[in-house]
């Protein structure tokens, strides 16, 4: 009967440990999107007409003329949308807005598990030093008969 409580925490404990590490993954991606959010958040609020350079990937810029007037951004699926610069800037603190109540969701989803799994281990490690103190007396109970 221990033996099975005891693998039983073990693999509990095993699997909330799992569940933060998959926890942790996703608050550092949906971090990371929220500062990129910012960044495109700023950048549409302070845009202006003229010529700038254009990043085109690989570290390589092209030399551009730029429109204050419109933006077009992702709105999801991999879909973009041309959107004035005031209305770009709304939908881009929505989705910030959005990605913070994630990490605060996500958040409290991790403190909740970690709780369970600091519980789940303790509950492991008393069984283990049980198991552990059930074995020496049994054996000083054979030595006292031997």
């Amino acid at each position: 009967m221990e033996g099975e409580e005891r693998d039983k925490l073990a693999y509990e404990a095993a699997v909330y440990r799992e569940q933060l590490n998959l926890i942790q993954r996703e608050l550092d991606r949906i971090t990371l999107a929220t500062l990129d959010l910012n960044n495109a958040a700023k950048t549409t609020e302070s845009i202006s007409n003229g010529e700038g350079m254009v990043p085109i990937g690989g570290g390589a810029f092209v030399k551009a003329t730029i429109s204050a007037e419109k933006v077009i951004i992702p709105i999801g699926g991999g879909y973009l949308a041309e959107m004035e610069t005031k209305e770009a800037t709304v939908e881009l603190k929505k989705r910030i807005d959005a990605t913070e109540k994630a990490i605060e969701r996500l958040n409290t989803e991790f403190t909740n598990l970690v709780g369970k799994f600091q519980e789940a281990n303790t509950k492991l490690k008393d069984l283990q030093n049980r198991a552990a103190l059930n074995s020496r007396v049994n054996d000083n109970i054979r030595e006292d008969y031997l």
